[in-house]
């Protein structure tokens, strides 16, 4: 039985009969109402299970997927592997664009950019570079290295948007077309738009919309090994290789997040003792050993630095620790895996092969009110909602 649109109306004998806990549920749709989501959508087993819509919200509505767009063009470069345009995700960038045949720029290949490992020069902040270029593609080919390739990872939009240049290339089509043709057809998605810079590229860090209904499709692809309905869209081999983790950072696959089972966020002496070596500002280092410790879950630990930081942490960390290439705490990650698409305002596909279901959160910059909307306790409440 569907359970469909009905907030906060839960019908308790499907849900049992399925295995989810009803309370968990009707906690995580409570919770979706109080953040001023747009849709939260769950299915278990392959089946669709919960469409609840918030408010006046129309399940027909395209909301921009912020971030999580990037997760949907890494299931395109597997479509790319299946069709033999791309022999390999080790081949030099210089391939495609052989201007980069020089120095350490030739070292950087499509997995380094995928992967974010390439040490392309970048600001967390797309709005300080990205945004005001007249070209994405363009601005990534003239960026400078920051570190070697391969040697660190580092989250990287500016890097990741020559990924539509590289895209067009081998497929001979926009990169917005040909996904629309290999992937969004055969899962049944008629109905997208996606942004473009002012020369045309489709925006790879960012960009594409989609009705909630339509972007968790993507959740179910992977789960299912890029099978959809029946139909193999991407042969299983190439989307497994979406969520090994790369050796630089194992919270990381090829455009999706891995989150391990229980995983503690760490903030100790070693982080402490590097800033204070590398010349952090002497009052910002002391707010950092407010925080000093260790925290079970994500949401304890950012609940913390907000309560120190002030809703403007992020512009702290980026202001005083980018160029210096720190971090503020350590993540230790251990037990099974889940994997997660995650955007900007709380956009999110949570992917749980150990119960399997997939869910979505989607919310428009419209219903967005800043921290206080971004649902961080949505992956934690999906993967318990068994529990």
């Amino acid at each position: 039985m569907l359970l469909c649109l009905a907030f906060p109306l839960v019908l308790l004998t499907a849900v049992r009969g399925q295995n989810i806990n009803p309370t968990n549920l009707n906690a995580l749709l409570q919770k979706g109402k109080e953040t001023r989501s747009n849709a939260i959508i769950v299915y278990k087993d392959g089946k669709l299970y919960n469409s609840t819509y918030f408010d006046t919200v129309k399940a027909g509505t395209k909301i921009e997927t912020m971030s999580c767009t990037k997760s949907i063009v890494a299931l395109a470069v597997a479509c790319l592997q299946a069709d033999g345009l791309i022999d390999s995700l080790n081949v030099p960038v210089y391939k495609f664009y052989p201007e980069w045949k020089q120095g350490q720029k030739q070292l950087i290949t499509l997995n380094h950019l995928l992967t974010m490992t390439s040490g392309i020069q970048n600001n967390l902040n797309a709005t300080v570079e990205i945004y005001p270029s007249l070209d994405f593609v363009q601005l990534a080919l003239a960026a400078e290295l920051s570190s070697k390739p391969g040697e660190k990872w580092e989250y990287n939009n500016k890097a990741l948007n020559l990924l539509a240049g590289i895209v067009k290339k081998v497929s001979g089509k926009r990169m917005d077309v040909y996904i629309n043709n290999r992937l969004f057809k055969p899962l049944g998605i008629k109905n997208y738009g996606w942004t473009l810079d002012n020369a045309g590229n489709p925006n790879v860090m960012s960009g594409c919309q989609l009705k909630p209904a339509d972007f968790i499709k993507m959740g179910l692809l992977l789960l299912n090994k890029g099978n959809y309905n029946g139909v193999q869209v991407i042969p299983a081999k190439y989307v497994e290789g979406l969520t090994v983790p790369c050796k630089q950072y194992d919270g990381y696959g090829i455009l999706w997040w891995i989150d391990h089972e229980s995983s503690v966020f760490v903030v100790d002496d070693d982080i402490i003792n590097a800033m204070t070596t590398n010349a952090v500002a002497p009052d910002f280092i002391e707010k950092i050993k407010l925080i000093k410790g260790t925290y079970a879950t994500e949401l304890d630990f950012f609940n913390k630095v907000v309560g120190v930081f002030g809703p403007g942490w992020r512009q702290a960390m980026t202001g005083h620790l980018q160029a210096k290439k720190l971090h503020f705490f350590r993540k230790v990650n251990n037990g099974g895996i889940s994997y997660r698409a995650d955007g900007y305002l709380g956009n999110f596909i949570i992917v749980d092969p150990k119960t399997n279901i997939v869910a979505v959160r989607m919310i428009s910059s419209d219903r967005s009110t800043g921290d206080s909307t971004n649902f961080i306790e949505f992956k934690d409440m999906v993967l318990g909602l068994t529990k």
